[in-house]
């Protein structure tokens, strides 16, 4: 058994050493590594929350990360498989502790090492130093609850603190864990009494347990509402309903029997969970007459682990309809990243249900599940079948979820070229909002190549203002920029230079009809040398320019629409032309 158990999880292993090692940054991750990019590591940096979460374990690995260099995907990917290995090895422990050494503990482990629950905990970067911190944690939490229900050692007390801190450090959905493991404890470590009573059972006989995590949940619920701004500022009502519906129907129900088998790319690389019709039939038949069957065998311990699986089931759908539900609706609850807490508690709640817990009190079973050899040849081969079937549905949906973090997926694809073509061309390149399959506008000014780039430090050169200003278009090549559409004017007449421009200011007249709030100008101008010059929109502040010696346009972003532009020189001697004076949107020149 130690043996198949071992090799599951190396299994698992070399998958998700192949899953990591292919992807890259995505979203979030640029903000990380960009706010870590520049400072000294130190109590400010660990505690300063990201997006609502206060992770202070999570920030100390970002900021390992954006100190070994730009974008080093590498070390990214080492530190967050040495994470998936301790908590692969800790839930393995975690079972053999509660259950023993029984070949029954391998349906739980397959199921959290396989299912296809949360694939973008472990591709994502910024989810999984929240997701597999937690998941380790919870593991550890519910072997050190065990240790100490059996003897009553300090050691265990100190392993739960160490184990629940991890969570906390690891965000705030780390202290939810408090929920599947009170009622863990409240049902299957209190002996005797009734159902209303054992929450004082559980107070009565654990109190020098359970003090030191409380002391230590409520202490760091106090730093985080001193330190943490409200997680959504949304409008409006998430559709409840559907969001349940999604939740449990389709995100949480088909991996259970190797699903989803297919997804939908919402957001390249990030897919949602979209099985077939019958994928669905299938997976509630198959749960539901599990269910039926384990709750017939054994009422008791098999209802109190489903009691428990619904309460982890309703905090998540909770978190999300007053969370990310308000901003996404529906689509949040497909996201399979939410379930990466919810994955093991479904792992320990399959193993309540089918196995006894090696505590004494514990809820007795009347009827344990056979072992393999006590099974008849087609029972065996028939559970043989049903579980190489789950396995390589659970192998296959995760391999089609990582394909699209393997390809030149937007962000991956806008950087590397950024990167290459501003080092062949170092000219500076606008400072515009890149595209929403790269970085979203909500993050702005995140959004913007001066900090998308900024672990690239001076190699890659932004400005908002400009001579012959190159431009990164929708791939992330250097490309020479246009004013495109918005209003045009020819200020002058004289031949060979359109509109002379000296000391005293000249006015140009243009229209505000299709000017953006905020628009680009671009100037076409020839100079007998280089100098200064100043211009003004509408006499509001004073810009000054750098004239270059020969034909250039110079490209700037002002201080709102206008309908006059003045402009003078302020280097004397300097002879100026104007020709073409362009307001609008800035794009690369097709």
């Amino acid at each position: 058994m130690r043996t198949a158990a071992i090799t599951l999880v190396g299994l698992q292993i070399v998958l998700r050493a192949w899953s990591i090692q292919g992807g890259w940054f995505y979203s979030d991750d640029f903000l990380l590594l960009e706010k870590t990019a520049v400072e000294p590591f130190g109590l400010d940096v660990l505690m300063r929350p990201h997006d609502s979460q206060l992770m202070p374990f999570g920030i100390a690995l970002v900021w390992l990360v954006s100190h070994a260099g730009p974008f080093a995907w590498m070390l990214t990917a080492t530190l967050t498989l040495l994470i998936q290995v301790v908590a692969s090895t800790s839930c393995y422990l975690m079972l053999r502790t509660v259950f023993g050494d029984r070949w029954g503990i391998l349906a739980p482990l397959a199921l959290y090492l396989f299912a296809a629950m949360s694939p973008d905990v472990v591709m994502w970067w910024a989810a999984s130093l929240n997701g597999l911190p937690i998941q380790a944690a919870f593991f550890l939490l519910v072997s050190a609850v065990v240790v100490w229900a059996r003897d009553r050692r300090a050691r265990a007390v100190v392993w739960a603190v160490l184990a629940l801190a991890l969570a906390a450090a690891s965000g705030p959905r780390g202290l939810v864990m408090v929920v599947p493991i009170g009622l863990f404890m409240t049902f299957f470590l209190s002996p005797g009494g009734r159902w209303f009573t054992k929450p004082w059972t559980v107070a009565r006989l654990h109190w020098p347990f359970v003090v030191p995590l409380a002391v230590l949940a409520a202490g760091y619920v106090a730093v985080y509402a001193m330190t943490t701004p409200s997680p959504v500022a949304a409008v409006g009502d998430a559709p409840a309903l559907q969001i349940g519906r999604q939740l449990v129907g389709t995100a949480w129900l088909a991996p259970l029997v190797g699903g989803p088998w297919q997804w939908r790319l919402v957001a390249d690389p990030v897919s949602v969970a979209a099985p077939p019709l019958v994928a669905h039939v299938v997976a509630a038949i198959v749960v539901v007459a599990t269910l039926v069957v384990l709750v017939r065998r054994n009422p008791r311990p098999a209802l109190a682990a489903l009691a428990m699986l619904a309460a982890q089931l309703l905090v998540t759908y909770l978190a999300i309809v007053f969370g990310r539900g308000l901003q996404v609706g529906e689509l949040a609850a497909l996201l399979t990243r939410y379930l990466a807490d919810t994955l093991p508690v479904t792992a320990l709640a399959l193993g309540l249900a089918t196995m006894p817990v090696l505590v004494a009190g514990a809820p007795a079973f009347r009827r344990e599940l056979p072992a393999p050899g006590a099974l008849s040849r087609p029972r065996r081969f028939l559970m043989a079948g049903a579980a190489i079937v789950m396995l390589t549905g659970a192998v296959a949906s995760t391999l089609a979820y990582v394909a699209p973090w393997h390809r030149e997926f937007p962000a991956r694809e806008f950087v590397a070229n950024a990167r290459a073509t501003t080092a062949a061309d170092p000219v500076p390149v606008a400072d515009v909002e890149v595209p929403e399959l790269v970085q979203l506008p909500i993050h702005h000014p995140h959004n913007l190549p001066s900090h998308l780039l900024s672990p690239y430090g001076d190699l890659v050169q932004t400005s908002k203002s400009g001579n012959d200003l190159r431009i990164l278009d929708n791939r992330g090549r250097s490309s020479q920029a246009n004013i495109s559409g918005g209003t045009v004017a020819e200020p002058g007449d004289e031949e060979g230079c359109g509109l002379r421009i000296g000391s005293r200011p000249q006015r140009v007249e243009l229209t505000r009809d299709g000017m953006d709030e905020f628009p680009w100008t671009s100037l076409n101008y020839a100079a007998s040398a280089d100098g200064q010059a100043q211009v003004r929109f509408d006499g509001r502040r004073a810009y000054e320019i750098d004239i270059a010696a020969g034909p250039h346009t110079y490209f700037l972003v002002g201080d709102g629409a206008y309908s006059t532009m003045e402009i003078r020189t302020t280097t004397p001697s300097l002879k100026l032309c104007l020709d073409v004076v362009r307001a609008g949107p800035i794009s690369a020149l097709s």
